[in-house]
């Protein structure tokens, strides 16, 4: 059952320069380690910065989050075997989906020259 869906866009320039510098406390306080590894493994990793940006302010809406709810470092967008975007939750927010009996987010992303989109949607076992 769905339980929610959430949509981002960003314009990839905004977050150009704090994603310049890997030590700005921008990057630590939004990306895992996980994902900074594997986004600097890209040819252009600005826009991996900015579609995994955009796909946790989705994920945060999918969630029906309110506020200061989570760190966005707690949810983690990496890949499956086939270069598929996964979602996996931690703390707070892993919490928030076990008691929501939320079994899945889903989440799609792109991005064109100067924007960013994605699209997130949490399935939950029931009401």
């Amino acid at each position: 059952m769905l339980y929610g869906i959430g949509t981002d866009i960003l314009n990839i320039h905004q977050i150009e320069s704090s994603v310049s510098d890997r030590q700005d406390p921008f990057v630590r306080k939004i990306y895992t380690p996980a994902e900074i590894e594997l986004i600097e493994s890209r040819p252009i990793p600005l826009y991996s910065y900015a579609t995994r940006f955009a796909g946790k302010e989705a994920v945060f809406k999918a969630l029906n989050l309110n506020g200061n709810a989570i760190r966005l470092n707690e949810i983690e967008i990496l890949e499956n075997e086939n270069g598929q975007p996964q979602v996996t939750l931690h703390g707070k927010a892993e919490q928030f989906a076990k008691e929501k009996e939320i079994t899945s987010v889903m989440i799609s992303l792109s991005y064109d020259t100067d924007y960013a989109v994605a699209y997130a949607a949490a399935e939950c076992a029931a009401f």
